[in-house]
């Protein structure tokens, strides 16, 4: 039974070896894709989603914030730099648009290669906490992020760094997350999982923190920006109740649903029980403080909000990472980063089928099932 139990072992380890050497592959493959792209995005003057950023940032340097909003002054400032067919607006609430400010300041591709590179980096920073940088950079929303320059690498950024900080400290973890105000439906599980964790000092912190950036906006930027974001989240939503969208874009249970040709009051009821659930998955992991409690609560992030996009998959570094140094379910991580580039593959028209992000955090969620009974030992890392 010893020399089974050892060829098993040596076996396992040749798995893991071989899925080092392909991760490692997979990443300079992504590097270079992503500098060959940025490349031909120049070049060619092809529209990215930063256009959206850096012209609300300038209408805020130029004193007009609340125009950042305004659908049609704010494409005005877009169409200066690249051709935007359609619209592209700014659907950020004005602390997101307040650090733009700051990368407003520069030409417009300075900025984006100063975005890309200032964010990537903070990404880079806070997974190799978690997991090996070379496994962070061969995920496939690295370069949906990169290419055109989305805010993935700083939500995801802020998401690890104020967690891994937690058992540390705790009040200084809290205010690190409250910066996610920037992207309210990425902090929609906060609160929930740290009041059943009783993570009473990481609370105080979040909402001051939040409250901060919050009031710091509106001095700076002024109250007409509150107003601007406030009304043009009805535009947001219209699209999606009138399927202006591409369902292949939302990374949702809901788009999902709507891209099989379900209707809308069915598809947002199966998305509100899978959420549900979700939530209650990872309020017990917190409570009970299982090993994973974290990783469960990044799974559970994404299948949470109904409108959430390609990029916002990055979060899924946090449970991957985990099962990878847990030396955990190598089928699954593989399986989640195909359902995690499919959706990447469309932004080339390679791959016309539903978003299947919501399944790859589906399939994070069924890994990391097995330890969810067993608590965490006492002074375990919380990622």
């Amino acid at each position: 039974m010893g020399g089974s139990a050892k060829g098993k072992v040596r076996e396992r380890e040749t798995v893991w070896a071989k899925f080092a050497v392909l991760t490692r592959f997979v990443a300079l493959w992504w590097a270079c894709a992503l500098i060959a792209g940025l490349y031909v995005v120049h070049a060619r003057h092809i529209p990215v989603d930063f256009v959206s950023f850096w012209a609300a940032g300038r209408l805020a340097d130029l004193g007009n914030a609340a125009a950042a909003y305004d659908i049609a002054a704010h494409r005005d400032v877009e169409q200066t730099v690249l051709p935007i067919v359609g619209v592209l607006p700014f659907p950020y609430p004005p602390p997101f648009l307040l650090l733009m400010t700051l990368f407003a300041v520069p030409p417009f591709w300075v900025a984006f290669l100063l975005w890309v590179a200032t964010t990537g980096g903070l990404y880079v920073f806070a997974s190799s906490r978690i997991t090996d940088p070379a496994f962070a950079l061969a995920q496939p929303s690295v370069f949906a992020n990169g290419i055109i320059g989305q805010n993935g690498f700083l939500t995801s950024g802020i998401f690890i760094a104020g967690f891994e900080l937690m058992r540390r400290r705790p009040c200084a973890a809290g205010a690190i997350l409250g910066a996610l105000v920037i992207k309210p439906q990425l902090a929609v599980l906060l609160p929930v999982a740290l009041l059943a964790g009783r993570e009473w000092k990481a609370i105080a912190g979040g909402v001051v923190s939040a409250s901060a950036l919050l009031l710091l906006a509106l001095l700076v930027l002024g109250p007409d920006a509150y107003r601007g974001f406030f009304e043009i989240l009805p535009f947001y939503a219209s699209s999606v109740s009138e399927s202006r969208w591409q369902w292949t874009l939302i990374a949702s249970i809901f788009g999902f649903a709507r891209w099989l040709g379900l209707s809308q009051s069915v598809s947002l009821a199966i998305h509100c029980i899978i959420a549900a659930l979700a939530a209650l998955l990872a309020a017990r992991a917190w409570w009970i403080k299982t090993k994973q409690r974290v990783a469960i609560l990044a799974a559970a992030t994404i299948l949470v909000p109904p409108y959430i996009l390609t990029y916002d998959a990055l979060l899924l570094i946090v449970p991957l990472g985990y099962l990878l140094r847990e030396d955990r379910s190598p089928v699954a991580i593989a399986v989640s980063w195909v359902f995690c580039l499919l959706p990447v593959l469309s932004y080339f028209e390679l791959y016309s089928g539903p978003n299947t992000v919501p399944i790859a955090a589906l399939a994070c969620l069924w890994a990391l099932r097995y330890e969810q009974a067993r608590p965490a030992v006492q002074g375990a890392q919380a990622l």
